[in-house]
Order: structure tokens, then sequence, then C-alpha cells
């Protein structure tokens, strides 16, 4: 397995998981400002989306990010948080399980946390089917795999069968009510950049087990 393609997994995943923990910060999104993708990429319309969200407000011609990052804390409220019914609660519980909260995909993420030792820090009250608690233990797992080349096949394998279980069957829904709610073009391109990503992870992983598999 390519150790740099490991790392730039951990490194998607850990931003991922830090654009969907409120609040979002100036420096997080200095970084996405100054992100850049291959022409090629399939995540370019996501994050030109994204970058078009952080222009300047008017008023501050020097390209500063001041403004911004407030005016996007309090669409993230609205869309994500509340208080009251949101458009796009990021909980798996509540697309799979008819609009419940804290129900089975809750459970069964906390199970895979506990099989992985990978629990969040006690700081952390967020329900575990969260989409920001699932995506940083994709990053715990890529950082397994990259640390650990013995057992990286088995974090690989798991990290694919989490996706296609726990978050594939609920994040397309989610990314098109956030996409079609938001007011600000940052989110509806954080929710391209989003699901294509992860597509695009879930079908590497697939290729990198089968290529093991039949590699013996």
């Amino acid at each position: 397995m390519d150790q740099q393609d490991l790392a730039e997994r951990i490194g998607l995943y850990s931003l991922l998981r830090a654009l969907y923990t409120y609040p979002l910060s100036d420096s997080l999104l200095e970084q996405i400002m100054a992100l850049t993708l291959l022409p090629t990429s399939s995540l370019r319309d996501g994050l030109a989306l994204m970058h078009a969200g952080l222009k300047p407000a008017n008023g501050h011609p020097d390209g500063s990010l001041t403004g911004r990052t407030a005016a996007l804390n309090v669409e993230m409220t609205r869309l994500l948080e509340g208080p009251g019914r949101t458009p796009a609660p990021p909980y798996a519980s509540f697309y799979l399980h008819g609009g419940q909260l804290m129900g089975p995909s809750a459970t069964e993420a906390r199970r895979q946390y506990l099989t992985w030792q990978a629990l969040p820090d006690g700081e952390t009250r967020l329900p575990d089917d969260h989409l920001a608690l699932e995506f940083g233990f994709l990053a715990y797992l890529g950082q397994l795999a990259l640390a650990d080349e013995a057992n990286g096949a088995a974090a690989l394998a798991a990290s694919y069968d989490f996706l296609r279980q726990q978050v594939m069957p609920w994040l397309p829904q989610f990314c098109g009510a956030m996409a079609k709610a938001a007011d600000e073009p940052f989110f509806a391109g954080l929710a391209r950049f989003t699901q294509t990503a992860v597509q695009a992870d879930l079908d590497w992983l697939a290729t990198i087990l089968e290529t093991r598999v039949l590699g013996g």
C-alpha cells in the first residue's frame, strides 16, 4: 500500500471531521481557501463552491476572511445544530430510523469505536453517530493502517465496512438535504465535496482490498 495514499486519507477525514465540528474557525477556513486540487480531481466542483462562499464580504478588499467565519457559523447552526428543527441533522439515526436520535445506528457506531479502542474523548458530547465522530473514527483507522503495516489491511477492511454499512446508507440523503437548504454556497459545496470524497474513498478501498485478496 502506498504510504502517501494512506497519509492523504488521514488528512481527508481529519479535514472532514473539522468541517462538521461546530464552530468553524478562521484557521480552518484559511486552510480551505489555500487548498488546491489537480485539474482532473472529481472534488474540484465542490471545492470551487466552497471557495466562492469564502470570498470576503463587501468592505474587506484585502482578501481576508473577516466576517465570513461568523456568517458561516450562523448558517451552520441553522442547517445542522438548531435549536429547533434543522434542515440537515448530521446523525445517521435521523435518516435511518424514522427521525429519531440516538437510535440503533448510534449504538452500532459506539460498538465499532469500542472494538477499535477509539472512543471520543470525555469532552465530546455528540451522539456517537454524528458525522464528525464517524469521520474522526475513519481518520483514526487510517492512522492505524499507516502506522502498523502488519495490521494495516484489517484497519482498511474495517474502514470499508464502516463506510459501506454505517456512513453511505445515509450520507447522500444528508448531503442532499444540506445542499438544498443552504443559503451559503460554502455549504452546498461542502455537501458535494463530502459525498464525492467519501464515494471515491470507498471505491479506492474496494480496489485495494480486492487486489490484496487476489494477490494472496
